[in-house]
Order: C-alpha cells, then sequence, then structure tokens
C-alpha cells in the first residue's frame, strides 16, 4: 500500500480519499476550490464536484469535509448549505465523524446530504487513493520546486485563481479567462524545456476547467440547429456571457458619457468604439465557434474534462499523445486558436521527454 496520502494531516487525507470515492462515482472532481466574494477569500470549497446527468441537466455539488474530534455538524450543515446558494451550486453535502441520527435527520430537512462517522470509517479502510494520482499538496509543491515560478507568471496564483472561478461562474466569462491562463501554461510548455512537465500538467488542469464550463454552457443550446450553436458559442468566446447585445449596451453607455463629458468627445467616442469593434473582430473565435458546436465533441466534453484532469493530476506523468482522440483534437482546436503551431508544440513534448 502506497504512503502518499498517509503522510498528509487528517484534514487533507480525508479531502483525498473522499476525492478518490467520487471520481470513482464517475464525477469530475476538483479540490479547494477557492470561494471569493468581492476580492475577499472567504472560505475554500473542499471539494466541488460537477456531473452530467442529461443532455439537458448539468448538476455542482458541493463538500464540506470535516475530520476534526468535534465535527459540530450542525453548524456545518447551517455553512454549507449557505455556500451551495451563494455559489448557485445545486446539491450540498457533509462529510463528518459524527455518527449521530439527529445530525442526518437535520441534513435532510434542510436537503444536504450527511455523510456520517460509518461511511468515513469504511472509506478509510478502502484502497490507498493516491498510488497513481498526486494530492493537490504534491501538485502545488512542483509547481514550488520552479524557483522562478513566482516571478515569471505567478505560476501557483493562475492555477489557485483559475480554480477560484469555478465557484464564481461556469460561463463563457470564465472560459475566456482560462484561455489567457491555459494560453501562458502551453507557451511555457514550449519555451522552459526544464519546466515542461509542470507547465503541461497546469495547462491540462486549466483545459479541464474550459471542458467542464463549455459542457454547461452547451445544456442550453442542445436545441439549436448546429449553425446556430456556432454562432451562439463564437458570440460567447467574442463578448463573454453577456453576448454582443449586452457588450453594445454596456459600451453605449461608456460612449455616451465621454461624449457628454470630454472635450472633443465625439471624436475619441468614435476612435474607441472602432478600436474595440476592429480588436474584437481579429479574435479568431470562429474557431472555437464551429469546433464545440459539432455533436460529436459537445456529447464527449464531460469525459474529455475528466480525462484533462487525470493527465493533470497523474503520479506518473504522461504526454496528451497517449490520451483519447477526443482529447487531442481539444488540445489541437485551442492551440490553433492561440496560433500556437502544433507541430512546434508537439517537438516541444518530444525534446522534453528525453
Amino acid at each position: 500500500m502506497s504512503t502518499h496520502s498517509n503522510a498528509l494531516p487528517k484534514g487533507p487525507r480525508m479531502e483525498e480519499l473522499l476525492r478518490s470515492y467520487f471520481l470513482k462515482a464517475g464525477y469530475y472532481v476538483v479540490r479547494g476550490v477557492p470561494f471569493v466574494y468581492e476580492g475577499f477569500d472567504v472560505t475554500d470549497i473542499d471539494l466541488w464536484l460537477y456531473s452530467r446527468i442529461s443532455s439537458v441537466s448539468r448538476e455542482v455539488t458541493l463538500v464540506d469535509a470535516k475530520n476534526k474530534k468535534t465535527p459540530q455538524a450542525i453548524e456545518r450543515i447551517f455553512w454549507v448549505q449557505g455556500l451551495r446558494i451563494a455559489s448557485k451550486a445545486t446539491n450540498a453535502i457533509v462529510a463528518t465523524t459524527e455518527k449521530r441520527q439527529e445530525v442526518k435527520n437535520f441534513g435532510r430537512e434542510l436537503g444536504v446530504l450527511v455523510l456520517d462517522g460509518a461511511f468515513l470509517g469504511k472509506l478509510a479502510h478502502s484502497d490507498e487513493p493516491n498510488s497513481t494520482r498526486l494530492t493537490d499538496e504534491e501538485f502545488f509543491g512542483k509547481i514550488n520546486e520552479y524557483s522562478f515560478s513566482k516571478i515569471d507568471g505567478d505560476w501557483r496564483g493562475r492555477v489557485t485563481l483559475s480554480k477560484s472561478l469555478l465557484a464564481h461562474s461556469l460561463s463563457f466569462d470564465s472560459c475566456n479567462l482560462w484561455l489567457e491562463h491555459a494560453r501562458f501554461f502551453a507557451e511555457q510548455a514550449i519555451t522552459k524545456g526544464n519546466q515542461r512537465e509542470t507547465a503541461l500538467r497546469c495547462l491540462y488542469l486549466v483545459c479541464s476547467f474550459i471542458a467542464v464550463a463549455v459542457d454547461y454552457c452547451m445544456k442550453e443550446l442542445s436545441f439549436h440547429e448546429q449553425s446556430e450553436r456556432s454562432a451562439l458559442i463564437k458570440d460567447g468566446f467574442t463578448y463573454g456571457s453577456r453576448g454582443s447585445n449586452g457588450l453594445k449596451k454596456v459600451l453605449n453607455v461608456a460612449m455616451g458619457l465621454v461624449e457628454q463629458h470630454a472635450s472633443d468627445g465625439p471624436a475619441i467616442s468614435r476612435q474607441v468604439r472602432t478600436s474595440v469593434e476592429k480588436q474584437l473582430a481579429q479574435m479568431n473565435t470562429a474557431i472555437l465557434g464551429e469546433f464545440f458546436a459539432r455533436y460529436e465533441v459537445a456529447r464527449t466534453l464531460f469525459a474529455v474534462a475528466r480525462e484533462f484532469e487525470q493527465l493533470a493530476m497523474a503520479r506518473d506523468f504522461a504526454f496528451h499523445k497517449t490520451a483519447s482522440i477526443e482529447l487531442r483534437s481539444v488540445l489541437s482546436c485551442l492551440l490553433d486558436f492561440w496560433s500556437i503551431d502544433r507541430v512546434m508544440f508537439s517537438d516541444a513534448q518530444l525534446t522534453g521527454q528525453g
């Protein structure tokens, strides 16, 4: 039996055991998702679960895990229910060492599932979760091994920020931020030969967030014709969640103020408008629209998200050339969008394998 997660303190070890359990149950799972409100770090979501129920239904579930002598389970039920509402998640679960039936009853009344001490006891004696996977601590440890990671674009900060967006919204706004961070890591994978593995792990993790969010957005679009879907997805990647109409409204208000209050306002307003429209027109988001609108792509996004996450966290690192054709085609589409040469990206991998 491996000792990787035995070395962890009790709390993180329990979170890793639960993560392993939910992964085996078919969920997409992220551990330690920061919940940030108006710039304040409010708390961490111990486990963030995502599931694709059907072509039109998705669920986000928050898990609050407490492995303490006095777990104060009743308080945790209130807490996680509030967190569920704040993050607009579908379900909430409390995992507690508490075994009293009253706690489970209280949870049921509030619509919170309670995994009690009996369940956790069984889990603790199950297979070691991390013989094949890195713990979150080990994943961040790999980033910390690169001594310049803080000044060289803040690798750890980018991953933490990317995680926090999961609790904010599974939207095109989040996707557009993830695309920026993923592009950064793709470029690092090419230019930083000795940090290629870590850069690729970070890239795969952020790509898994993109796949989850696009899968979530697709539930609204599943009844549209492919050409309509393509246009709507392109619109989302170009203008964000507000779409082109929303952006035009914001721009109109802003430019109206400029015209009223700036000397030479109308001329400045025209200049800014033209510049914004030109920049948006130059974005090659049609690539993303056409690709993600395909039925065979949309259908596999949830599986691809799970596979990307698995690649990121695999103890024995494997390049994506060993992955499914569905995953490789998503990555190729993103490389095309970033105008990163696919061959150069692949060659960088191969030279990094030596």
